[in-house]
């Protein structure tokens, strides 16, 4: 790409002064732009740019105070600098004429080469550094432009990125409700089956003696309508009626207590309101309705702690916490070993409510106690065919969001291989804020 030189109009109507203008400005690398009149002048200063103007006082028709003067005069050509040569002597009242015409300098001919060179030099630096200073502010206002369309843009990434967050956070919260519910429903479907699984042994029972018993009356009532009765007849059914009603009683007490306990421990976790209820009772309801799944095992569950400990909170959520965990032992802790042991204990400090639960199952490591608590941690992928949500990994995510954000709690777990694992919870006696999770009823 070739330099663009920078431009100097020389007006003069002797060819032989433009020969040495050009001569003593060579070494100055400039463009030289040649007029021979003032009219001429005016229609190369129009056409192009130029850094400086060397005039002519003396020319025909149009003088150089006049040309420099209609140069002043138009908005195009006012901020180029003129420095006016003449061949009089020096005078101050042409020199002031040249002034009030728009010169910056007024020589004398014959003219002396290193002084023009020098001024020439000066103007044509001071033109450079014009032109530097233009090109930084063109680059400046680019700069501020292009910083004010990033400016925009960001703040409308700023607005995208932020809905699609608080998108995604109502997704996430969304999900957690689901899971809550989806916990719920599983909660109730192993209190279901446990239930179905422990009834069907008192009814079993009770079908069978009400079969024998109504056996026992058929043989009564046809002797008795052939008229062969006898005393013993009489004797023996007196004798096995009231044993095969006691049992059938008996049975069905149990089936009652069963059913009774399994109504209350759905009733909370299928809706779950604050309300004042004794910790102790709250917790043994929801073992007995385990009990199928821990005899199972022929595992042990110890209950401790203070029996009158009362306290205002979800008792669903107590009711969920319990399974959850007691479940966790079952799956993971008991895993193939019977005879194992659970302690439950509860007690009041300062206002507040410390659970501890241990088990003395085969614990865990140090990486496993870490994210226990984590979604869809799970010692047992692709295991999950016992005991509900056991290889979902949801079991403990589930029991840490109830205690931190529905009993507004704190939760810890501690475990050590071979020496089982140990969770304490402490949330406050009185649930006095409304309830974050939407858990659904």
């Amino acid at each position: 790409m070739n330099e663009v030189k920078p431009k100097i109009l020389v007006v003069d109507d002797e060819p032989n002064n433009h020969r040495v203008y050009e001569r003593t400005l060579e070494p100055l690398n400039l463009q030289f732009v040649k007029a021979m009149s003032g009219q001429e002048a005016l229609v190369f200063a129009f056409k192009y740019d130029f850094f400086l103007i060397l005039m002519d006082v003396q020319m025909p028709c149009m003088d150089g105070f006049e040309t420099a003067s209609l140069l002043l005069d138009h908005p195009k050509t006012c901020h180029i600098p003129i420095i006016f040569i003449t061949a009089f002597a020096r005078d101050e009242t042409y020199e002031f004429q040249g002034y009030a015409n728009g010169a910056v300098d007024y020589l004398v001919k014959p003219i002396n080469e290193e002084i023009v060179k020098s001024k020439v030099s000066i103007f044509l630096e001071l033109y450079q550094e014009r032109q530097e200073l233009n090109r930084v502010c063109e680059i400046r206002a680019k700069a501020e432009e292009e910083l004010r369309v990033h400016k925009d843009q960001l703040e409308v990434l700023v607005q995208q990125r932020t809905a699609a967050l608080q998108n995604s956070i109502n997704e996430l919260t969304e999900a957690q409700a689901q899971l809550i519910r989806s916990e719920k429903m599983a909660s109730l479907g192993r209190l279901v089956a446990g239930i179905a699984h422990e009834l069907n042994t008192p009814i079993g029972i009770c079908v069978t003696s009400a079969s024998f018993l109504q056996g026992k009356m058929d043989a009564l009532s046809k002797v008795f309508a052939e008229g062969g009765m006898r005393k013993k007849d009489l004797a023996n059914f007196i004798d096995e009626g009231p044993q095969s009603t006691q049992i059938i009683l008996s049975n069905l007490g149990r089936a009652c207590e069963l059913i009774d306990s399994f109504k209350l421990v759905a009733g909370d976790v299928s809706n779950d309101k604050v309300r004042p209820f004794k910790l102790h009772v709250c917790i043994n309801r929801v073992l007995r309705s385990l009990a199928p799944q821990t005899a199972r095992g022929e595992h042990k569950v110890s209950l401790e702690g203070d029996r009158e400990l009362t306290i205002e909170s979800y008792p669903g959520a107590i009711s969920q916490i319990i399974t959850n965990l007691v479940m966790n032992s079952i799956i993971h802790a008991f895993d193939d070993v019977v005879h194992g042991h659970i302690v439950i204990k509860a007690v009041c400090e300062k206002d507040r409510v410390k659970l501890t639960y241990s088990d003395n199952g085969k614990g865990m490591g140090d990486e496993s106690t870490r994210l226990i608590f984590e979604p869809f941690f799970t010692t047992r992928r692709g295991n999950g065919g016992k005991g509900g949500s056991g290889g979902t990994g949801l079991g403990m995510y589930i029991v840490y969001n109830l205690v931190t954000q529905t009993l507004h709690g704190d939760i810890m777990c501690t475990s050590e291989v071979g020496k089982g694992t140990e969770f304490v919870i402490t949330f406050d006696l009185k649930t006095t804020q409304p309830q974050q999770l939407l858990v659904g009823e």
